[in-house]
């Protein structure tokens, strides 16, 4: 009696699941220990599975969970793809969009060096410090006066503004100007390339887990997770999730 009413019970519920297979054994085992109990207490077998299953709760309060419980798990892996592949665009985004920063903000195609050794070749001084303050992609400018063979000498000028130590691995010096002249200029600037592929690697690498999870959970939910398929899912999850439509199962 007590098996009839637990897969009666669970009826709705996909019996290839993992999820449906430990909820009737839970049920089942609580079932029986209720009765256990109530025919220890004097009751007849016939009267205690009555009680237990009564006691237990009725059939369609208990098919509202087990629906209520599916749908929170669907839900819940939709989101986890969904939330990948944002993810997975931004990353693309900020990685791309390093590049077109660089590209259109370039310093070094702008003569603002060859405009600052002219004038420190005429004055013996330069706005160093306007071009710093002014240009968001300089940290630091020096010049330096050359040799006639072209070969650096010495520094004549620098001016530069505080960068924090977290932000120096995001930052790459440049130098060009013109030896022939006895000038050259060198710029500290903010690599935005390097920003761009570091939030591209941590995008990737956030994407990478999500969609792991996402293939863990649905392999789980369709009772096809072996360790095989676990350690794929980790360490390859677009493949993994590839084989997965591949081999999913029609309706």
């Amino acid at each position: 009696m007590i098996d009839e009413y637990v897969n009666q019970l669970y009826r709705s519920a996909d019996p290839d699941l993992p999820e449906t297979k430990e909820l009737k054994d839970e049920t089942r085992q609580h079932l029986e220990e209720t009765v256990a109990e109530l025919v220890f207490d004097g009751y007849s077998e016939q009267a205690a599975m009555k009680i237990a299953i009564n006691r237990f709760g009725g059939e369609e309060q208990s098919q509202a969970l087990i629906h209520e419980l599916q749908l929170i798990q669907k839900l819940f892996a939709k989101r986890i793809l969904r939330a990948g592949i944002v993810v997975l665009v931004l990353s693309l985004m900020f990685g791309f969009s390093g590049f077109i920063v660089r590209s259109t903000s370039d310093i070094s195609e702008s003569g603002i060096r060859y405009q600052l050794g002219e004038e420190w070749q005429a004055t013996d001084s330069a706005p160093l410090k306007t071009v710093v303050e002014e240009e968001w992609m300089v940290t630091a400018a020096r010049i330096y006066s050359t040799s006639a063979e072209g070969g650096r000498v010495t520094l004549e000028q620098s001016y530069g503004k505080s960068v924090p130590a977290v932000f120096q691995p995001f930052m790459s010096s440049s130098l060009s100007g013109a030896p022939d002249k006895g000038w050259e200029v060198e710029f500290d600037e903010i690599d935005t390339v390097i920003i761009g592929l570091a939030f591209a690697l941590l995008g990737l690498t956030a994407a990478h887990v999500l969609f792991a999870i996402w293939i863990i959970i649905q392999r789980h939910r369709t009772d096809r997770l072996s360790r095989t398929t676990t350690v794929l899912s980790i360490v390859i999850p677009a493949l993994s999730i590839l084989l997965y439509f591949v081999t999913k199962k029609r309706p």
